[in-house]
């Protein structure tokens, strides 16, 4: 079975854009964190959905521009591991 990850409630993040980063409170944690692309863009594709990193991956892919030559599922694959980490996405069975 692949791995399926679920980003945390939208109603317990608030956003606010920077320069380059994003800060996103996370009101369950009480914890701000910064975020730099393509976490964001990442757990705006996942609002509300169950998703591998492989359709997120193609999701980010058909959204923005990019290069065929990129590994774009194992860059989400790490991402979703850092965003595990912090508390804001968690692991999900299929």
């Amino acid at each position: 079975m692949t791995q399926k990850y679920r980003a945390a409630a939208q109603d317990d993040l608030i956003w606010h854009e920077l320069d380059s980063m994003t800060l996103l409170y996370h009101r369950t944690s009480g914890i701000t964190h910064m975020l730099a692309d393509p976490a964001p863009a990442i757990l705006e594709v996942m609002e509300g959905l169950s998703l591998t990193a492989a359709e997120i991956a193609a999701q980010l892919t058909a959204r923005f521009d990019i290069e065929s030559d990129i590994d774009a599922e194992n860059i989400v694959i790490a991402r979703l591991e850092e965003l595990s980490g912090l508390g804001l996405v968690a692991r999900v069975s299929g």
